[in-house]
């Protein structure tokens, strides 16, 4: 369980990470077309530093996803009891926002 869940984890972050790389290359492919002002080339920085930064949350991401499945695997019962407080209270959330409809 614990490496079905790290691996989702892990899976779902790669596909955020891509999702913003693929924006932000178009950005910058769209940007790159007309640099001549300096507005365009704030523009062009703007995008490679968040690229930079989407790099570095992808590197945690994994980090974090490796940690989450150490702690599930050394601390079983809390993870569990976390997890069902969780479903409660979207339960919970459910459950008023239907009664309200």
């Amino acid at each position: 369980m614990r490496k079905a869940i790290t691996q989702q984890i892990s899976h779902d972050a790669e596909d955020i990470y891509e999702d913003v790389a693929r924006g932000l290359k178009r950005m910058a492919e769209h940007l790159s077309q007309d640099p001549g002002d300096a507005l365009s080339a704030s523009a062009i920085a703007l995008v490679h530093s968040a690229s930079d930064l989407a790099d570095q949350a992808r590197t945690r991401s994994r980090r974090l996803a490796g940690k989450a499945g150490e702690e599930i695997k050394d601390h079983p019962a809390a993870v569990a009891a976390i997890i069902a407080a969780a479903v409660a209270l979207i339960g919970f959330g459910l459950a008023r926002r239907t009664g309200q409809s």
